[in-house]
């Protein structure tokens, strides 16, 4: 009898520190978390050329009254400036919700790998943030703030779903990363300012080789790289005066062939457009004609300054990739691009039957405006 109960007396024992054990197992993944209180959470990280240092780190912190908090920084290193800035702060500094990388344009054209490279291998920062080039005052652009809106973020300037146009390149942390170290392809970054009523001012796109800035794409240029890239939607083209166009999709073909002199391509651009604003009585072929000639000319003004700064930016080392044995790909752009014979062809199409104003009675027009 005293044997089963010592039996049971061990059994009981033994499920309590089975128990106890799981409880502290599970307890002990909450010992390390922090208040979110206790936390700053930037946005936004700016690095730009010190002083007195060789970088200067400026980090944007927003908070729940849509204000801004700063902290600035000059070290020898990224990693030390965003040392220093723990130090001095009150709360830890946690880089996992930064969304924007904004790199000083002085730096940009001395060539960005340090940056890029940091920002990969460090454990807390999304290799999906966005990265831009700050041309014009670094401090003041870094500084600025606009009233208080807490559901804009500077995230949504780049965003898709929101203040993102065709006019405006686009590239993340790990495309800059993969850009820098490509064969066949240089990256395209954006370009901004301060703004004067918004956060930020677009300049156009800044055009890479390798890791250093070479030359800047306009805003219309821009729109011709992402409509060759394929990212258009929403672009809208001004054709002549008072008539402009919206881009509604567009089907582009490459034809390629590598003879003797080198590699040649030529590019197919079919655009499908909607008429905007026009003139009252003005033909849809003449819309189609003066975009073709304005487009064909752009086009090939964009393509000769992109082979001026030597600079594949729109990736037609990846067009020719399948054909390129390993040598010729690492001769890609030292050699082949620049041999390259490059041609685009444009047409246009006017869809005629969203154009309501032309297609339908007045007093269906009249209705429809009022509604």
């Amino acid at each position: 009898m005293a044997a089963k109960e010592g039996n049971h007396m061990n059994v009981r024992i033994i499920r309590t520190m089975t128990l106890a054990l799981c409880m502290s197992i599970l307890l002990a993944g909450c010992w390390d978390t922090k208040d979110i209180n206790k936390q700053y959470l930037p946005v936004v990280m700016g690095v730009g050329k010190g002083k007195s240092e060789k970088y200067r780190v400026i980090l944007q912190i927003p908070n729940a009254l849509g204000k801004t908090q700063i902290l600035d920084k000059e070290a020898k290193s990224i990693s030390k400036a965003i040392d220093l800035i723990r130090t001095d702060s009150e709360k830890s500094i946690e880089l996992v919700h930064l969304r924007l990388l904004l790199i000083d344009r002085e730096i940009a054209q001395q060539g960005i790998g340090n940056i890029i490279n940091f920002a990969v291998r460090a454990n807390d920062i999304s290799i999906k943030g966005l990265v831009g080039i700050v041309d014009g005052n670094f401090e003041k652009t870094l500084y600025h703030q606009i009233s208080p809106t807490p559901e804009i973020s500077s995230y949504d300037f780049f965003s898709e779903e929101a203040g993102w146009t065709p006019n405006q390149s686009i590239v993340r942390i790990w495309e800059a990363y993969q850009g820098q170290k490509s064969y066949s392809e240089d990256m395209a970054v954006p370009m901004l300012k301060n703004g004067d009523k918004t956060l930020f001012t677009f300049k156009g796109t800044a055009v890479m080789r390798e890791d250093r800035m070479v030359g800047t794409l306009n805003e219309d240029e821009t729109l011709l790289f992402n409509l060759f890239k394929g990212k258009y939607t929403g672009g809208t083209i001004e054709v002549a005066q008072n008539t402009s166009v919206l881009i509604e999709n567009a089907e582009i073909k490459h034809h390629t062939k590598w003879s003797e002199k080198g590699p040649s391509i030529q590019t197919d651009v079919l655009l499908n457009v909607v008429v905007l604003e026009s003139p009252e009585g003005k033909a849809n072929a003449l819309i189609e004609k003066e975009m073709l000639e304005q487009l064909s000319r752009r086009f090939e003004e964009t393509v000769k300054k992109i082979h001026f700064l030597k600079s594949d930016v729109l990736g037609i080392g990846l067009i020719f990739r399948p054909q390129l044995t390993e040598e010729n790909l690492k001769e890609w752009k030292s050699n082949w691009f620049l041999k390259l014979e490059q041609k685009i062809n444009v047409r246009i199409n006017v869809l005629n039957e969203i154009y309501f104003k032309e297609n339908e009675p007045a007093h269906l027009n009249q209705g429809r405006l009022l509604k």
